[in-house]
């Protein structure tokens, strides 16, 4: 199963433009069957579906909201790809839960699934008091626009989804650095180049899928563009 972090317009990601053999090219639409006469696949017919829902989001979320959803969308902005696989995300999403729950031993080699993990299910277990660390992390986009903690919606394709913002996790991301390593820039950028496999340490596991989101979030910061978990 492939996971990775998608940088770009959501026209860009919905028209399915951007993706090859490896993130499953030539599937549906996820507004109907390209073979159905409802399907929406053309971009300039998606950008008008976007907008639509970017001012419908907007209205719904306005007591979250500091500032409307609103970004440059259309296929013209540019568009990044962040391979991460189920090892990377499940990495950095381990390594989010141990930090919260520093009392709970944290694994020595590789993880190759998280369920039934102590952090995790104590990560996941519902509380009065929200965690702004998990809440951002464990998203499934981040728009570049700052609201507080993660919240839930409909995505433009009518499927539910857990937004946050992009600043928002920047700042969880720094934190999450800085709490376990205090690496510096050109040091995480090593952590994603190296790669990762199944004799790889859990510590390299959670540095890789770390790595993987914070030069994702830095350049959807940068961009001001939305980012996607795909998979």
């Amino acid at each position: 199963m492939n996971v990775d972090l998608f940088v770009g317009t959501l026209t860009r990601y919905y028209s399915a433009d951007w993706q090859n053999g490896r993130t499953r090219a030539g599937e549906s639409s996820p507004f109907g069957s390209k073979k159905s006469r409802t399907s929406v696949t053309d971009p300039v017919e998606l950008q008008g579906v976007i907008a639509g829902w970017l001012e419908e989001a907007t209205f719904k979320l306005k007591e979250h909201l500091k500032e409307p959803l609103s970004w440059k969308e259309g296929m013209l902005p540019p568009h990044f790809v962040g391979e991460m696989g189920v090892a990377g995300y499940g990495g950095a999403i381990l390594l989010a839960a141990y930090t919260n729950h520093a009392h709970l031993p944290r694994p020595i080699t590789y993880m190759k699934t998280w369920d039934r993990d102590p952090a995790f299910e104590a990560a996941m277990k519902p509380t009065d008091k929200k965690d702004a660390l998990w809440e951002i992390i464990n998203c499934g986009v981040w728009f570049p626009v700052n609201f507080q903690f993660g919240i839930g919606m409909k995505d433009p394709a009518g499927q539910p989804i857990k937004a946050g913002s992009i600043d928002l996790l920047w700042r969880g991301l720094e934190y999450l650095n800085e709490t376990n390593w205090g690496a510096k820039p050109e040091e995480i950028a090593a952590w994603r180049t190296r790669g990762l496999n199944e004799t790889d340490t859990f510590d390299t596991q959670a540095q890789f899928g770390f790595a993987t989101f914070y030069e994702m979030c830095r350049i959807a910061r940068e961009s001001r563009l939305p980012m996607k978990l795909h998979y």
